[in-house]
């Protein structure tokens, strides 16, 4: 009978230490997928973003648009004509890049998703905050 529960006390222990390894093991898995840090954003579209922001509030994303980098309305948005047309619901405020970094052309984003932060005057649909990539975007022009 002793023999039997050693044996059950030894297995026991290896279940309860298997099952920690396995929570450590979610727990900094968990810290590293997409959308935890600006090493792993998600690639998103602005579509996504603005039409589900509650889904990806506090990730880390990277999207592409058009850009416009200006006092109290730089952004990111679906196309040129949102921004020329002012429709700044097809857009994200953008906080972070310095004015003239990368303005007035499309751009591949990454930064962090704020849904609650809606920039200057409550225009836009979203902010990316803590932006970390802001690169020019030259798609298909130019390939034959």
């Amino acid at each position: 009978m002793r023999s039997h529960v050693g044996w059950l006390l030894g297995v026991l222990a290896v279940a309860v230490a298997a099952a920690w390894a396995v929570k450590g093991t979610a727990t900094q898995e968990k810290g590293d997928e997409a959308g935890a840090s600006p090493q792993r954003p998600l690639a998103l579209s602005l579509v996504q973003l603005i039409a589900t922001p509650e889904k990806y509030d506090g990730k880390f994303v990277r999207v592409w648009g058009y850009v416009k980098l200006e006092h109290e309305g730089s952004a990111v948005y679906l196309h040129k004509e949102d921004f020329e047309l002012s429709l700044t619901r097809n857009g994200l405020w953008l906080t972070g890049p310095e004015h003239g970094a990368v303005s007035d052309c499309y751009a591949l984003v990454e930064g962090r998703f704020d849904a609650k932060n809606k920039g200057h005057r409550g225009l836009w649909s979203g902010a990316l905050d803590r932006v970390s990539r802001l690169q020019r975007w030259q798609g298909r022009v130019g390939q034959k």
